[in-house]
């Protein structure tokens, strides 16, 4: 008999990822699938769910490919990005694309909202921050400036959802996701009635909720039955990708905040009793029963360096993009910005600003410095921009003893220790596979049993541990300083934000 394993599925921004897990907990296969994403004049940020299917299912054919034969797989794990909605009919075909969480036509709709009374209890009442990331303000976008389409809808969805109901011809959706819409009541732990009436949304317009340790076989889907999977193996709905990264490095304590830097940048820590902070606007989200993740997301992670590099550096061939930045990146570590700061907000901001028409800014810039210098100046811009959400966050949980990194940008060791630096906390790198499909595998391994949540615990050694120095802390505090001062001078932020 073959050896078990799980496979974990994480629909992310820029590519659909699935990876299998052996039962120690090592890699066995891997594949990524890149997803692309269209930008509107209106602030747009849209998918076509099909195609993200087709990616999904291609990523998940290569790995079940790999393991056949050697292993078994007796459980599926699903994680997808938060905050993507997309208006279907009656048989579930697509009426509109998907607007992803990067979508900002609804900036004007979700100042209005969070400036009003009705909008700070909604926040109150769902974890869910209002901005025109969620699907809450996407939908009163749609029923202010396309009222037909909230009408002839039979639901609205996530990616996720769409893919679930191609599976098995449900709409479900996990707890997880539901309270990522600001639609969903965390004290009641379904969609929120008073928020619904002020959408003008039909309860049945919306998907039914589960429980992140929901499951079906894999022998009730047409779809997943036909690829080489054992009949009985279980297909769990999962949870969201935030959620699930704090999973996948064991942070499930107050103790460790997990800062993941991909496209975007969140930083994250699980607590036992859900939780809001109007100050901050941090959100709240479903884990599992008696665990949430809060937290603070940012816009501005690995697109504002990419960005930087396609547009300062010429670094315009998409075939040779991810080894020029690497290289770039390289030299950058050994350059000393002086007094050059950035404001990274290339694409808006959340938090710590909540300003959607944050834009980027040079400070301090001199004849001397080359582009390299400024491409370090972006990434340390993302680090005190990460810091100042961190700042607020500790107000809710105190401040942890170490800092969990993951994602795409602190691959390269001089962030990560210039991190260390900037926060005074010792980081620890998670290099074993992407976080958010290995929080999958394990909540599909804890929902059937296979795995207890007392087993979830953090690496007992890190090879890659970066201790902070008191004196580059003090430093880059200085800049850190400087850094918001700009923000709010440029009217980015307002002074209350200053802390």
């Amino acid at each position: 008999m073959a050896p078990s394993c799980t496979i974990g599925i994480d629909i992310g921004t820029t590519s659909a990822k699935v990876i299998a897990l052996s039962k120690n907990g090592e890699q066995v296969a891997y594949h990524k699938v890149i997803l692309p994403i269209r930008y509107t004049d209106e602030g747009g940020a849209e998918q076509e769910a099909p195609i993200v299917y087709d990616a999904v299912m291609e990523a998940l054919s290569v790995v079940v490919e790999a393991v056949k034969g050697k292993f078994d797989v007796q459980q599926i794990g699903f994680s997808a990005a938060m905050h993507s909605v997309l208006a279907v009919d009656q048989t579930g075909a697509p009426l509109s694309s998907a607007w992803t969480w990067m979508d900002l036509r609804a900036k004007g709709e979700s100042a209005r909202v969070w400036a009003s009374t009705a909008g700070r209890e909604m926040y109150a009442r769902t974890g869910t921050p209002i901005h025109p990331m969620t699907v809450a303000m996407k939908l009163l976008w749609m029923q202010e400036h396309s009222p037909e389409l909230i009408k002839s809808a039979a639901k609205f969805v996530s990616l996720k959802e769409w893919i679930w109901f191609r599976w098995f011809g449900a709409w479900q959706v996990d707890e997880s996701m539901a309270s990522t819409t600001g639609i969903y009541a965390t004290a009641t732990r379904q969609w929120d009635e008073a928020t619904l009436a002020f959408l003008g949304v039909k309860r049945d317009q919306l998907s039914d909720i589960q429980q992140t340790t929901f499951c079906r076989l894999v022998e009730e889907s047409e779809v997943l039955s036909a690829l080489p999977l054992d009949s009985v193996a279980s297909v769990n709905i999962g949870a969201t990708d935030g959620v699930l990264a704090n999973l996948g490095v064991g942070a499930i304590g107050s103790d460790t905040m997990v800062i993941t830097i991909g496209t975007s940048c969140a930083l994250r820590v699980t607590v036992d009793v859900p939780a809001t902070h109007e100050a901050t606007r941090s959100f709240c989200y479903v884990l599992s029963d008696g665990k949430y993740v809060i937290g603070g997301p940012s816009n501005s992670g690995g697109v504002s360096v990419e960005r930087m590099y396609r547009q300062v550096m010429g670094g315009l061939n998409e075939d040779q993009l991810a080894q020029g930045l690497s290289r770039a990146l390289k030299e950058a570590g050994d350059v000393d910005t002086g007094s050059l700061l950035c404001l990274p907000y290339v694409a808006g901001e959340r938090a710590p600003l909540w300003n959607p028409d944050a834009t980027g800014a040079w400070v301090g810039l001199e004849l001397h410095h080359q582009p390299t210098h400024l491409l370090r100046a972006v990434v340390e811009g993302v680090l005190y921009n990460a810091y100042w959400i961190a700042t607020g966050l500790f107000e809710q949980t105190g401040i942890p003893s170490r800092l969990m990194a993951s994602g795409g940008l602190l691959e390269v060791e001089w962030i990560r220790k210039t991190m260390a630096d900037v926060f005074a906390i010792p980081v620890e790198y998670y290099d074993e596979g992407d976080a958010s499909s290995v929080g999958a595998a394990w909540l599909a391994e804890l929902a059937t049993g296979e795995r207890q949540w007392s087993d979830v615990s953090l690496p007992t050694e890190s090879h890659q541990r970066h201790e902070p120095d008191e004196k580059e802390h003090i430093r880059h505090l200085t800049r850190f300083d400087r850094f918001k001062h700009a923000a709010i001078g440029l009217g980015l932020a307002s002074p209350a934000q200053n802390g």
